[in-house]
Formats: structure tokens, sequence, C-alpha cells
């Protein structure tokens, strides 16, 4: 597949947290024709923006007339550096409601016009995978306003640590986790769980997914050998709607990273991208 590249805009957008300003690192795909809407691409846990599908994600709406912006969250630990987790310090205090709260800060920047070339009237589409996934359904049933989210490969539990590590975050204040990609030692803090434990209601997807005002489709890899398929089947059913199961689909759809934008996309991804498709075009 070929085609003239189309254009991406950097956009460093400023985002507010208890401890003062941080920043949403956002690319921003740009459609060759008037913008029909905006659609949002969120990054799992030690993910980044540059992960594999997404940018081919991004292409794929731009090339159907959406604006598309993938993003790097704030506690992410990533900046526009994507070798290494520049910011360890800022991912040790990532939790769920501040992940809640940058979807919460970017969808309000583009309903104001406050990020280049995305229409703040036109309807906007999230797309979240793994706990992207999860972080979107939460901040959809809490109120977010977006048109539409599709949840790909998310887990049910906020809560996925083995009893090892939930102790070393109740007795020691954090557990390592590391990096296959970059070999980094990283740390989650004990807020991650406190967060969870005082609000276990806000924080569970599948009762999140039942309060939500806009349509969800839940899409899962029948392989996904990372999270099981049967917890996207968990959030379909709360949410009434019928899962959308990849027939072979791994935790990514059978990608590698890096993946050029423009190459073939595997079978998997392919279907992964139809769906989004078929949600792009009710709009």
């Amino acid at each position: 597949m070929t085609s003239a590249p189309l254009r991406v805009t950097r956009h460093d957008l400023p985002v507010i947290h208890p401890e003062g300003e941080r920043t949403l690192w956002c690319d921003i795909t740009v459609p060759e024709v008037v913008s029909r809407g905006t659609f949002l691409i969120a990054h799992g846990f030690k993910g980044y923006k540059d992960y594999g599908m997404f940018p081919r994600l991004a292409w794929t709406a731009a090339r159907h007339g959406w604006t598309a912006i993938r993003f790097n969250f704030a506690h992410s630990g990533m900046t526009r550096a994507d070798s290494t987790f520049e910011r360890p310090d800022l991912f040790a205090l990532d939790t769920w409601n501040r992940q809640v709260s940058d979807l919460d800060q970017l969808v309000a920047a583009v309903r104001a016009g406050g990020c280049p070339e995305c229409p703040s009237d036109g309807p906007l589409v999230l797309f979240g995978h793994s706990r992207g996934g999860l972080a979107s359904i939460l901040a959809a049933g809490r109120g977010l306003a977006v048109d539409a989210v599709i949840s790909a490969s998310a887990p049910m539990d906020p809560l996925r640590f083995t009893d090892e590590d939930l102790r070393r975050l109740r007795q020691e204040g954090a557990c390592p986790v590391e990096s296959s990609r970059t070999g980094q030692v990283l740390s989650v803090g004990r807020a991650f769980l406190d967060e969870v434990e005082l609000d276990p209601a806000g924080h569970d997807p599948c009762e999140q997914a039942s309060r939500m005002a806009m349509p969800l489709v839940v899409v899962h890899g029948a392989s996904d050998e990372t999270v099981s398929c049967e917890d996207g089947l968990a959030l379909a059913k709360a949410s009434g709607v019928d899962p959308v199961l990849i027939e072979g689909g791994n935790h990514v759809f059978n990608v590698a990273n890096p993946f050029h934008p423009e190459d073939e996309p595997s079978s998997q991804l392919a279907a992964l991208e139809n769906v989004i498709l078929d949600v792009l075009r009710t709009f």
C-alpha cells in the first residue's frame, strides 16, 4: 500500500495534576480532507504512543477523514524519546484516576479548540488498548464527553498483580515491574492500590461499562495469552453488547514493534481496523 504521507503535528498538551503541571505528548495525524471528527488512541501499561499498531491506526483513521491523536499518558514515564522511560519517577506516581484525568483534560482541550487540526464541534471516538481500554471505560462510565468507546484487549481486573506484588505494595509502598522493551526496572507506587481499595466501584470496569451513556465496542483477540478473552466477554456482558473476538489474535493483534503504518497489516490487525472503521462510519 503506497500513498502520499500524511502530515503529523506534534502538540505538547499541559495537564494539571496534584503535584502540578504535567504534559501529554501528542502526535496528531491530519487527514487530507476536512476532518470528520477526532479519534483518540490510549496506550496500555508500559506502553507508549508509537508502539506497534498505534501509528497504523492513526494513519488508517486519517485516511478515512478523521484527525487522530495518539499520546503518552502524563504518568506513563515516556516523553518524546521512545527508546527509554525518561521519567520513571512519574511512572511510580501513576494511578487509574490520573489516567482518567488525562482523558478528561484531553477531551476538554479538543472540545475547546485547544488541539491543532481537531474539530471542536465534531464527534470524538476513544480507542483504548489493554489498560488503556480499561482506563477508557472507567472514564466513560464516570461521564467522559466522548461519542463512542472502543476497548481492545482490556482486562477486567484493575489490580492485575501477584499476591507477592500486593504484599510489597502494602508493606513496602512499592513493587518493581520490568520493561522487557527497555530492560528498565520501574516501580508501581502504593497509591495505585490505595485508590482502588478506597473506591472499588469507581475502578470496576464492568460496573462502569454498565453506566456508560455512549456506545461501547469490546474487541479481543481470541488467542490473547496476556489478557484472556474471557475478560472481554465479561466487559461486553456488563455493557449489554456482543463482543468482537478476532480469530488468532494475540494481545497486540499480531503486530510487531516497531511497525510502519503503510506496511501490510496482519489479518488480525486488518480485522481490528474494520471494527474501528465501522464505528467511525456511524458518525
